[in-house]
């Protein structure tokens, strides 16, 4: 898992994104827990549950682009996900101390759940959120401001709002149900960019990346040879992610991003 990114205002970004010192975590405040958090992950969540609804076992059967998973092994990963976090979020809300990320999904546990039927998936999903909402619900404020220590470093438990609404959207793009990244709410489209263009800064070790998007957005992450693509958020969202062609971008065929991720 990532850490949280912080903006300087509206214009550019430049890491590092998150301060250290002392052991503390200083964040933007656009990325303190939005007063609309409730808002952006109800209706998120509630579109990925209208899309698959009416999918019968055997559509749940069928093979995304995601290395071999079905959308059934995506329904399993978001229920799964929904619980890490359910976990997370109940025990930072009673203890407001310090905690590990918890992330871990065996394949076997995932292979198995994936191979239930359609209601079993459906509720699965359908429970896990609600579960993860109601736990969200009792985090105060001390308790989004709490410290959560993942393998890059730490990050606020506000982040785990960011991380849920940013796995809800990009794997409702892997079910190939129709629904494509100009199908997310601008704002949160532009949110996500952020919150992707931070974690996957990793993977830049050699390339210092500048985003410019068409909304005015400046985005530098990276260190090594200077590279610059462009184009509009949404596009950006799905090529950043692996989701989209990088001729779908100007300039992302400088890139080897791989797949999806």
């Amino acid at each position: 898992m990532s850490r949280i990114p912080s903006a300087n205002g509206g214009g550019s970004l430049r890491q590092p994104w998150i301060s250290r010192k002392l052991g503390s975590v200083r964040t933007d405040p656009h990325l303190d827990p939005p007063v609309d958090w409730r808002l952006d992950l109800t209706a998120v969540t509630q579109r990925l549950l209208g899309s698959t609804i009416a999918l019968t076992t055997r559509d749940w059967q069928v093979l995304t682009h995601l290395n071999g998973w079905t959308r059934a092994h995506i329904a399993a990963h978001l229920a799964r996900h929904a619980e890490a976090l359910t976990d997370m979020a109940l025990e930072i809300a009673r203890t407001h101390e310090p905690i590990a990320w918890r992330s871990a999904q065996s394949d076997a546990d995932l292979n198995a759940q994936a191979g239930g039927d359609a209601l079993a998936l459906q509720e699965a999903l359908d429970e896990s959120s609600a579960a993860l909402m109601r736990a969200f619900e009792l985090m105060d404020e001390a308790a989004w401001a709490t410290t959560v220590r993942s393998s890059q470093g730490p990050l606020p438990a506000s982040a785990l709002v960011l991380d849920r609404l940013n796995e809800v959207a990009l794997h409702h793009v892997d079910l190939l149900l129709g629904y494509d990244f100009t199908d997310i709410e601008p704002a949160l489209v532009h949110r996500l960019l952020k919150w992707n263009l931070f974690r996957e800064t990793p993977r830049f070790s050699e390339v210092e990346l500048t985003v410019v998007t068409d909304d005015g957005l400046t985005a530098v992450v990276g260190h090594g040879t200077p590279v610059t693509v462009r184009g509009n958020e949404p596009t950006l969202l799905g090529w950043l992610t692996g989701r989209k062609d990088p001729s779908a971008v100007l300039g992302g065929e400088q890139i080897n991003l791989g797949g999806p991720v």
